[in-house]
């Protein structure tokens, strides 16, 4: 039997669409996310900041707000978390 692939089928459940998140060097990520205003503060769950990444070219990173809390849940936690990076087309 044969099956037809589905090129475009949505990506599974668990996978997230990061776009060139990976090609983008970490050092570029943290300086965005030191242009971020306090998580805490912010009131916004997703923020967006467009930087040059070297020989990535210009890229814009979407940052979204990650809570998380100590094992007995005591304190929470607010911080920025990269989830996405795509291209930029010059203007």
């Amino acid at each position: 039997m044969t099956e037809d692939l589905d090129t475009k089928a949505a990506p599974r459940s668990g996978c997230a669409d990061i776009g060139i998140l990976a090609r983008v060097p970490g050092q570029y990520i943290a300086q965005a996310s030191k242009s971020l205003p306090d998580p805490a503060c912010a009131l916004d769950d997703e923020m967006c900041v467009e930087i040059d990444a070297a020989w990535a070219g210009r890229v814009r990173l979407t940052f979204r707000k990650q809570r998380y809390s100590r094992p007995k849940g005591k304190i929470s936690y607010v911080s920025w978390l990269c989830r996405h990076a795509e291209h930029v087309t010059p203007a």
